[in-house]
């Protein structure tokens, strides 16, 4: 098992629904959650709850390591409140099931989020942001292909 790390840290910055620049220069990915990308539908609005919640603010890191791009994954909190549980619960991302599968938190903010047609789930139709990035790299290398790239 990795070595649990837990920082503080300012936000500075919000790239999209899911990742974070601090203060120090780290960039995160939230841990656990995946939000849809911002050319997808709700993408912006996902960008922009993560800002409301965090930026400028102090938080809470707790991170195990860092992803294959190099960015800090972790768990991030505001005082008490876990912002990936309330990017879930308001219908701003999805839980990462391929990533956090013993999640039980994540996993209920899903469930009742759905439920109750919260933020992305208003809609009839929702995709998946594994499933689109799927879609739209597919799409580009059939462009690019068409291109004589």
């Amino acid at each position: 098992m990795k070595t649990l790390l837990i920082s503080l840290a300012l936000v500075v910055s919000v790239h999209d629904g899911d990742t974070l620049k601090l203060s120090d220069g780290r960039t995160v990915r939230l841990e656990g959650i995946d939000a849809p990308e911002i050319a997808q539908p709700y993408g912006v609005q996902s960008r922009e709850l993560l800002a409301k919640l965090t930026r400028k603010k102090k938080v809470r890191l707790e991170s195990h390591g860092k992803d294959r791009y190099g960015r800090t994954v972790a768990k991030i909190y505001v005082g008490k409140r876990s912002v990936n549980q309330s990017m879930v619960s308001r219908g701003a991302a999805w839980w990462f099931r391929s990533f956090a599968p013993t999640d039980n938190q994540l996993r209920r903010a899903e469930q009742d989020a759905r439920k109750h047609k919260v933020g992305l789930w208003k809609s009839g139709h929702v995709i998946a942001p594994w499933d689109w990035r799927k879609a739209n790299d597919r799409r580009a290398r059939i462009a690019s292909n068409l291109k004589g790239n």
